[in-house]
């Protein structure tokens, strides 16, 4: 633990030792988001990018009920680098308060999430870690699976080892997620016209593969999204779909998601 010590964490207070790859820690939050810490905190391989609506959602929860941190952050050790398996979303939306909180007074745009560093309340609390290190890769895919049972990660990162395939399907969700922003949620069922990170994910992965797409005609996968979405705006779906629903998809022009998931992967 001395080596950890010295180059990951400066400051932490050893609660429990499980076994002597397996430890309970804690951390005054202040400490873990300081620039250099943050350097050598990432998430781990197989685990799905921030939701960032999902961070802001929690950001802005923590600072306005200025709630108790009571969280278990599940991280693993290697190469001098710390991972996190579970918890990315509340270890993001910490560091999304920090960098919001520590801009200046801005009277024309007040910040909802405070200014000039004044979360001292948040900063001095403690986040609880289980640290595990010097264990397998197929420890650490155990380890991850049996903290995701109740919330099923996309199997694009799990069982698909194309980096470049992520890459492509993450760059056409992020375009969508920031051209149509109010159409997501991180709602886990989300009504439509609306639509969940996760299961976009999932449906682009199901058509790149429908397709046999790779990274030279993964540009079709986008063109077949704004084609279908084209489609749709010219003859929008009635069926089991509000007038509220389709006057959303009207203003914002992202029809789509008017469709239910089996049906958008049918049509692609």
């Amino acid at each position: 633990m001395a080596l950890i010590k010295n180059i990951i964490l400066p400051e932490y207070d050893l609660i429990h030792i499980y076994n002597e790859n397996h430890f309970m820690i804690k951390c005054k939050i202040a400490d873990l988001l300081t620039e250099a810490n943050l350097k050598t905190i990432v998430n781990w391989k197989y685990n799905r990018p921030p939701d960032t609506i999902r961070c802001n959602e929690i950001a802005e929860s923590i600072y306005n009920k200025k709630q108790e941190i009571d969280w278990l952050i599940y991280m693993v050790y290697e190469k001098e680098v710390l991972h996190i398996i579970d918890g990315i979303h509340r270890f993001h939306s910490l560091q999304i308060i920090k960098r919001e909180n520590s801009k200046p007074q801005d009277h024309l745009t007040p910040n909802i999430l405070g200014c000039n560093n004044d979360a001292d309340w948040l900063y001095e609390k403690h986040l609880l870690i289980s640290l595990r290190i010097n264990i397998t890769n197929g420890e650490t895919i155990d380890l991850f699976q049996s903290l995701n049972k109740s919330n099923p990660v996309p199997e694009l990162y799990m069982f698909d080892s194309d980096h470049q395939k992520r890459l492509n399907i993450e760059t056409i969700v992020n375009e969508w997620m920031t051209s149509f922003n109010s159409h997501f949620t991180a709602s886990k069922n989300p009504n439509i016209p609306n639509m969940n990170r996760d299961r976009f994910i999932e449906i682009l992965d199901f058509v790149y593969t429908k397709y046999n797409l790779n990274n030279s005609t993964s540009y079709l996968l986008s063109e077949k999204l704004y084609e279908l979405n084209g489609k749709l705006k010219q003859n929008p779906p009635t069926k089991k779909v509000s007038e509220n629903a389709l006057e959303k998809s009207t203003k914002t022009g992202c029809f789509i998601f008017l469709l239910r998931k089996e049906k958008l992967q049918e049509l692609i």
